[in-house]
């Protein structure tokens, strides 16, 4: 069997974000709609009989190896689940979603480590124990290992897949801001925000069939705590909205903002003329999760 193996890890954006209450394990409750794209990070992992462990290194600069950087810790908890059956392994990533931009960078490299190492060391944990070491990792880890389009519920691990998405396109613009999870939770004031969000899943399911034409309107309550805090989040959407954007929304708790656009050439049109302003990628959206290649 080959000693290595390449995996794609896609970044994920919240087609809405309903914040329900905050729970008494700490977490909140939320309810959100999660896209992968074909944007995302690339890591390859490769067997050293010479290594004790995990060793990661960034292929483009240098990446500080934490303990609590998702990739090893998805290590440890293969390790713990098969004891002595995984040796050392060398991971490079090629980092290209933003740290702290709401796209599910970390997460996505968490779930494609469980992924490419059950394979590559043959460990034979199913898809129910890949998805509860998952959801150790983070509460939105477990949706990457399928990918898609799917509603969330409960911290993000309550999913429900839905007919994926396959028209349409996504400009996304990075402000250069790393906005904490944590910080943008501990200030949403529940309670005093208006009515909620939610809709039904069959409502989400006549709007991704009209995806993104349909007048369904798209909310972040994440964003009623970031936009006051940061003006140019509120720039970004107006922006996006000129250039012919159908919905501009905040992905996550932030700080990546996206438009929706018809398909990629009236995005790419965008992306074009708001390219002097701010960094941008034009996205589409991807039907599964994690690619393993090897």
């Amino acid at each position: 069997m080959s000693g290595s193996l390449r995996a794609f890890a896609p970044a994920k954006v919240n087609l809405g974000l309903e914040v329900i209450k905050r729970r008494r394990d700490g977490f909140h409750e939320i309810e959100t709609l999660f896209q992968t794209l074909d944007f995302g990070d690339e890591i390859e992992y490769r067997k050293d009989p010479d290594l004790k462990g995990f060793r990661l290194s960034l292929a483009e600069g240098q990446l500080p190896d934490r303990p609590d950087n998702t990739l090893r810790r998805a290590y440890e908890l293969l390790n713990e689940a098969r004891p002595g059956r995984l040796g050392g392994v060398r991971a490079k990533l090629w980092k290209r979603i933003p740290v702290g931009g709401g796209l599910g960078g970390g997460s996505s490299d968490g779930a494609a480590t469980l992924l490419a190492l059950n394979r590559l060391w043959r460990l034979g944990l199913d898809a129910d124990e890949l998805a509860s070491l998952a959801l150790e990792l983070g509460s939105d880890v477990p949706f990457f290992l399928k990918g898609g389009t799917a509603v969330a519920g409960g911290r993000g691990e309550l999913l429900r897949q839905l007919p994926p998405l396959s028209q349409g396109a996504f400009l996304l613009v990075f402000p250069e801001i790393s906005i904490s999870t944590a910080w943008a939770y501990e200030h949403l004031r529940l309670g005093l925000t208006g009515n909620p969000y939610r809709v039904s899943v069959e409502q989400v399911k006549v709007y991704l069939s009209r995806f993104p034409a349909s007048g369904m309107v798209l909310k972040n309550r994440l964003e009623d705590v970031v936009f006051p805090a940061y003006p140019v989040f509120d720039e970004i959407a107006e922006a996006l909205k000129v250039e012919g954007a159908v919905h501009a929304l905040m992905s996550g708790s932030g700080s990546t903002v996206f438009g929706t656009f018809a398909d990629m050439k009236t995005a790419e049109i965008a992306e074009e003329a708001l390219k002097a302003r701010w960094r941008v990628r034009v996205a589409k959206p991807r039907t599964t999760g994690i690619g393993l290649d090897g």
